[in-house]
């Protein structure tokens, strides 16, 4: 048992003092932001994935957040995010999906606490200038919640698609999930002041509704608005168009499918981040570097 406890001591001490060479930071960062869901599918496959992205409709993201690393390895940030997806039938390689002629944008804001785990880092790699440069990788996960908003445009005039209840008054949503973030992220950090980094993530969401889209076309009698019959079926649109491979126009008839509530949605972001740096030190390491300092004050003292 005292064997035990002086392990767990030396154990939490080695913590400590390696806390200490670390730091927090906190910042802003900017970027892209893209979907992946029932709209604009590329590709013929039973369930969207990344590679079903359309990179045309990739739009922007900006937030903040704080980080905190508690170990050489382990970090903590807190972020907040706003993010503008969108999607478009019109330009899949799906001819039934161009036949549904539907399309959105989606406003997101993203609050979420993450876990970063640091697999490769190295300090000092510019060592041939007087700058210093650390280099850290990591991977990470988390939890958050997203408010959201869908809208549609018609006759040049967007629409708040959420509202208009364009699946029936019984296919209502609410305008938040909770999400879930994974990816992968890098940094530089110069004379350990400011961090420059890049950060790819992924967002699974609990809603298929970031599209507005999940189920199946409501008879019109069920919808409440004008705009809403307007905004729910625009496959007429299409084939006013005279797209040669669209399907049987019955095909978006009431009861018909709209879309796939199998798969929830997801959005991805790839952001650059900038941060200002504090290096923590707590009052163990404190003590521990002034004895250090006396130490070698007193040993000079002696010449």
């Amino acid at each position: 048992m005292k064997k035990a406890s002086i392990l767990l001591i030396i154990f939490c001490s080695l913590a400590l003092s390696s806390s200490a060479q670390y730091s927090m930071d906190f910042g802003v960062n900017l970027g892209g932001a893209n979907y992946v869901g029932d709209v604009g599918g590329s590709q013929s496959k039973s369930q969207p994935w990344l590679l079903d992205m359309n990179l045309s409709r990739t739009r922007y993201s900006f937030g903040g957040f704080y980080r905190y690393n508690f170990t050489r390895n382990i970090a903590a940030k807190v972020s907040l995010n706003y993010a503008r997806i969108s999607g478009a039938d019109s330009l899949s390689g799906i001819a039934s999906q161009r036949a549904r002629n539907l399309s959105f944008r989606t406003d997101i804001i993203e609050a979420q606490i993450t876990a970063e785990y640091y697999f490769f880092t190295r300090k000092n790699i510019n060592r041939a200038s007087y700058t210093r440069i650390d280099f850290g990788s990591y991977a990470f996960a988390g939890a958050g919640v997203a408010l959201f908003y869908p809208y549609a445009e018609l006759d040049n005039k967007w629409y708040s698609l959420r509202p208009l209840q364009t699946e029936g008054v019984d296919n209502s949503y609410d305008e938040m999930t909770i999400v879930v973030p994974l990816g992968i992220g890098a940094h530089l950090t110069f004379n350990k002041k400011l961090r420059v980094g890049i950060e790819l993530g992924y967002r699974f969401t609990f809603t298929d509704y970031l599209d507005d889209i999940s189920t199946r076309y409501a008879d019109e009698a069920d919808l409440p608005f004008l705009e809403s019959v307007a905004l729910a079926n625009r496959s007429d649109e299409a084939y006013f168009r005279g797209d040669p491979e669209l399907p049987n126009i019955g095909s978006f008839q009431a009861g018909k499918t709209r879309g796939n509530p199998e798969y929830n949605d997801g959005y991805f972001l790839g952001q650059i981040s900038v941060s200002y740096t504090i290096v923590n030190r707590n009052s163990f390491s404190k003590a521990r570097y002034r004895k250090i300092i006396y130490r070698k004050r007193r040993v000079r003292s002696k010449f």
